[in-house]
């Protein structure tokens, strides 16, 4: 007789679970070599140590092939009849290339197809499922959502960064006044006049269409007319914008908040409840994979991972670094190397150049300036053909990307020189808005240096990879050289950014007077290709001094709170949520961010007693004036003439900064953010820092209590510049419109009552000077144009520089003041030199 039990213990037998034993069993193509040192490590301790974690995070630098790794981990588990096993890429384009390496090394795997069915191999657990997050994670995804999922053993997110971003699309309702015009102006109409209580300038950017403005609907209007608004969405559910995110939100739309902008209405909820996605939330493990550059502490709330896995993720420790990354300041080493300088040098077609230049740019509008030297700029319709040309060879014309930081694979030759441009934009409105109320915010500062990281990361794919990167933008380059935001990049970044320091002091030098400036960046850029020795070298032994710090914990524990917090209020259990949030209110100093968790705090009490709510708001906006205006109580505290001479304003303004350097970057940074096409809120912030940077008191008047100007100067006693700003106006605009005229006689009138008899001189700043037929001024106004505006900006770069070779304690107030008048800055100038009569259009 047969003994079938024997036989079938004996196939078992023959499966193999240790990874490093299935990569040896597979059919691979002769090819591929043995594991990597790296790869054989962390598949090692995962498999003895790690592999039963219900989370899990593994780093792997680079180019260290972490998508081998976690195919090879998913194989051990379908080996192991633990389930089906799901490999999930941040976006389409990404999954072809997994599907690549599954092919190369004999892996089986399946994939969705057109009938849009799941695999039946998946399903028994015979291969592996590679797809994207956007397949998983929607309304209408074909793993199921609540109750009706898809079981699976394990699932890997690899990008897991890139894929929270899907995640959070996934419950965003985006109605763009382009394609779906009738719903949002009756969305619009319905917040009417709340949205005027906020703010009744900004609301009039965004009616009349010119401007990327933001208001965010009150939470208690919200409230009160969430009906509406869901009777509105329900009968628009089959609009694609809406549908794919109904059956997420629709039971739920009273925890939401709104935004609205000139170009959509944004909706989503304060809390993402990801467990709706079964096959995700209740895998029996889920295995996130990240460059071991980007923080993971967004995991918490992005992704719903336990704290205790973020961390302590799976890592190499003996490899501290890979590949080799020429960082470059261009302004660091000649102040003529400006943004302009390197973007006409670079972004010029040059022929039968055998690699690729790229650039990384924060907006279309930066994006701009690269097309007239022939560049050829990235939309979503050609630039993974533009990608694939540089791959393949086709190098003679830069490309330029616009605001993408993950997901583009960029190795070897496909590119060299790597161009990041600016500081990056957030892409949804609900982050736009937290970043402008949360200005010293480590969860913004981390976000923000995590993108940049990404961005750094794009050029060079592996361990033998090289690239000379060039960073541009006054914003950009003061965050990275920032004593306050530096601390936030990894101690891989921060050693590149002292690397680049380095040389940039070492080309200074070596620059001669008659050297055109941009000389010594060609000169640099060229001892990265062609593999200088001594270069090499230094950069090797550089970058083997890197000493990983100790991981600071604050950031974790307090996006954890936030996260309860959410969950509670999500669950209707305002009184836990409140209690959580406390928490955090209690260890925080800086009065921004204790604002930002005190406005919370007043949400979720709202839905308990709204008299309190009120005045935890009003208690919110006094620290914030960024935040939502409380419905009452709130009066304008009127800018008085300090009795304190104008030197030493200007002194103690400067000695905020430990040396020029510091001081240039932000002085540098502030007068970059006062251009036309700048954000409104970062043009208007921009001037009131130089108002107080010439010795002035100043302040935001739209801003504190959202009535009045956008800026306002006290010059001396009982004299003021008033300024009214639209910087947002595109630069061809033929005239001054009759809403503008209006605004800017709204705010001189708010000025009589406010100032009684106060001398002022009132300026409109925009792009034009003519004012339009039917329009009129009921006060004397002045215009700044861009042209004067430049000459304002240059003439305060010249006498910033005045002070490069002194120590700001050892200057005489004679000197300051010399510099105040040659360079036009005295108060005469400042109200006749800057500005012109405006041209009232006939009819």
């Amino acid at each position: 007789m047969v003994d079938f039990g024997k036989v079938l213990e004996r196939t078992e037998n023959e499966i193999k679970k240790d990874p490093i034993e299935i990569y040896e069993s597979l059919d691979r193509k002769s090819t591929t070599g043995p594991l990597r040192p790296t790869q054989d490590k962390i598949l090692k301790e995962w498999y003895k140590e790690r592999k039963n974690d219900k989370d899990l995070i593994i780093k792997l630098h680079t180019g260290e092939g972490k998508t081998l790794v976690g195919l090879l981990i998913l194989m051990s588990k379908l080996n192991s009849k633990k389930g089906p096993c799901l490999y999930i890429c941040p976006n389409i384009y990404l999954v072809q290339q997994v599907c690549n390496e599954a092919e190369k090394f004999g892996i089986n795997y399946c994939t969705i197809g057109e009938d849009k069915e799941i695999p039946e191999s998946f399903v028994t657990g015979k291969s592996i499922l590679i797809t994207h997050a956007q397949k998983v994670f929607n309304g209408r995804s074909v793993f199921g959502l609540g109750a009706g999922f898809v079981k699976v053993g394990c699932i890997i997110l690899d990008d897991s960064h890139a894929c929270i971003d899907t995640i959070n699309d996934a419950f965003t309702i985006n109605i763009t006044k382009k394609n779906n015009l009738k719903l949002y102006k009756q969305i619009l109409n319905l917040f009417e006049e709340e949205l005027k209580e906020q703010g009744e300038g900004t609301y009039l950017d965004i009616i009349n269409d010119d401007f990327e403005s933001i208001l965010p609907i009150p939470y208690w209007v919200w409230d009160t007319k969430k009906s509406e608004v869901l009777e509105l969405l329900a009968k628009n559910k089959d609009e694609l914008e809406i549908k794919f995110v109904w059956q997420l939100l629709k039971d739920s739309i009273e925890k939401c908040k709104g935004f609205i902008s000139s170009r959509k209405i944004e909706i989503s909820p304060y809390y993402v409840p990801i467990e709706l996605f079964g096959t995700f939330n209740y895998a029996s493990n889920r295995i996130l994979m990240s460059a071991t550059t980007q923080n993971d502490s967004f995991f918490i709330n992005g992704l719903g991972f336990n704290i205790e896995a973020t961390k302590n993720p799976l890592v190499d420790v003996s490899t501290k670094w890979s590949g080799e990354k020429m960082l470059l300041i261009p302004s660091l080493i000649h102040d003529e190397c400006d943004r302009d300088s390197i973007i006409s040098y670079f972004a010029k077609t040059m022929l039968k150049k055998k690699f690729g230049i790229v650039s990384l740019v924060s907006s279309s509008n930066k994006a701009k300036a690269y097309g007239k030297y022939g560049s050829y700029i990235a939309g979503s319709e050609n630039i993974f053909k533009l990608i694939s040309d540089l791959k393949n060879g086709k190098c003679d014309n830069t490309v330029v990307i616009t605001n993408r930081y993950d997901g583009i694979d960029l190795p070897d030759e496909s590119c060299r020189v790597l161009i990041i441009d600016s500081l990056p934009y957030f892409d949804t409105l609900s982050d736009k808005y937290e970043e402008n109320c949360r200005p010293n915010s480590e969860v913004i500062n981390r976000k923000i240096a995590q993108k940049v990281e990404q961005g750094l990361g794009r050029s060079v794919r592996g361990s033998k990879d090289y690239s000379a990167i060039l960073i541009i933008g006054s914003d950009l380059v003061k965050f990275i050289k920032g004593a306050a935001t530096n601390k936030y990049f990894s101690s891989q970044t921060q050693k590149q950014i002292e690397i680049g320091r380095v040389v940039a002091d070492l080309a200074k030098s070596d620059i001669k007077e008659e050297d055109v400036p941009t000389k010594a960046i060609v000169s640099l850029v060229n001892q990265s290709l062609k593999r200088d020795e001594g270069w090499k070298n230094y950069y090797k032994k550089q970058m083997n001094k890197i000493e990983t710090e100790p991981m600071k914990l604050d950031i974790y524990n307090i996006l954890q709170l936030e996260g309860i917090a959410e969950k509670y209020y999500f669950n209707g259990n305002y009184e836990k949520a409140d209690l959580n949030i406390q928490k955090i209110i209690d260890s925080v100093s800086d009065e921004f961010e204790k604002g930002w968790y005190l406005q919370k705090k007043a949400r979720y009490i709202y839905m308990m007693s709204k008299t309190e709510a009120n005045v935890l708001q009003k208690s919110a906006f006094i620290k914030n004036r960024q935040l939502l205006k409380p419905k009452d109580g709130i009066s304008y505290q009127k800018i008085n003439y300090i009795n304190q001479n104008r030197i030493n304003r200007i002194k103690e303004w400067m000695l905020q900064y430990n040396d020029y350097l510091e001081l240039s970057l932000q002085v540098n940074s502030v007068l970059d953010d006062l251009s036309f096409g700048r954000q409104a809120d970062k043009f208007e912030s921009a001037l009131k820092t130089i108002g107080e940077m010439l010795g002035f008191s100043s302040h935001r008047p739209d801003k504190m209590i959202r009535k009045g100007p956008d800026n306002l100067w006290c010059i001396q006693n009982n004299e003021y510049i008033m300024f009214e700003c639209k910087s947002e106006v595109k630069d061809d605009r033929s005239e001054i419109s009759k809403y503008e005229a209006g605004q800017m006689n709204s705010h001189c009138g708010w000025f009589e009552e406010e100032y009684r008899d106060a001398k002022v001189t009132r300026f409109l700043v925009i792009p034009t000077k003519t004012l339009a037929y039917e329009a009129d001024f009921t006060h004397k106004v002045l215009i700044i144009r861009k042209g004067k505006l430049k000459n304002l900006k240059d003439n305060i770069k010249k006498f910033i520089k005045e002070f490069k070779n002194y120590d700001i304690n050892d200057i005489s107030d004679e000197s300051i003041q010399k510099w105040i008048d040659v360079n036009n800055l005295d108060i005469n100038s400042l109200k006749v030199k800057y500005s012109e009569e405006y041209y009232h259009k006939n009819k």
